[in-house]
């Protein structure tokens, strides 16, 4: 009896580990919205880091989150950089592409709790009277990232997401307001 249960789970644990292997090693997770409003008023809070933190939803996610900022105050290296003990760990964003009122692409570098990059753009093209801002990130999964998203059921398009469309919501609200 003992036998066929500890074969059983084994053979669990390594149709996981399989799932895992095979799973997509790359991810990308895209939000957009259209705001009432033209991309000269949306470009400044996508190319400064500052200015981004106005909207961005991960303060409100992690409380303990303490940022600070380099580089120049808008524009290519314009960098924010964070530290938490919490959910955000320690990191920095930094603009690496610009294109006014059309792109802003970031790199995004992890140090703590683990090391690992992404790269985050945000588009902004005419829609109607408004602008549609899309937000992008892209980045490489790791076999052991993929193996914790299957075991913990987590779904990053699902949870990250979700913080995207708070953040873009929440941009949509401020640009509209002025």
């Amino acid at each position: 009896m003992f036998k066929k249960i500890a074969f059983t789970v084994l053979v669990i644990i390594l149709g996981v580990v399989l799932i895992a292997a095979f799973q997509e090693g790359t991810y990308k997770i895209q939000r957009e919205i259209v705001i009432q409003a033209k991309a000269e008023a949306i470009n400044p809070y996508i190319s400064s880091s500052k200015k981004a933190d106005e909207w961005m939803p991960w303060a409100e996610t992690d409380p303990q989150v303490k940022m600070s900022y380099s580089g120049p105050e808008e524009g290519l290296g314009s960098t924010a950089n964070w530290e938490s003990p919490g959910q955000m760990g320690t990191g920095k964003a930094e603009i690496i592409e610009l294109i006014p009122n059309q792109l802003a692409k970031t790199k995004i570098t992890y140090t703590k709790p683990m090391e690992f990059t992404q790269d985050s753009e945000f588009s902004l093209a005419p829609e109607g009277d408004g602008t549609k801002m899309t937000w992008t990130v892209r980045g490489d999964k790791p076999f052991i990232a993929r193996l914790m998203c299957l075991v913990t059921f987590m779904d990053m398009d699902k949870y990250v997401g979700a913080q995207f469309e708070k953040g873009l919501q929440k941009l949509k609200n401020l640009v509209e307001k002025k």
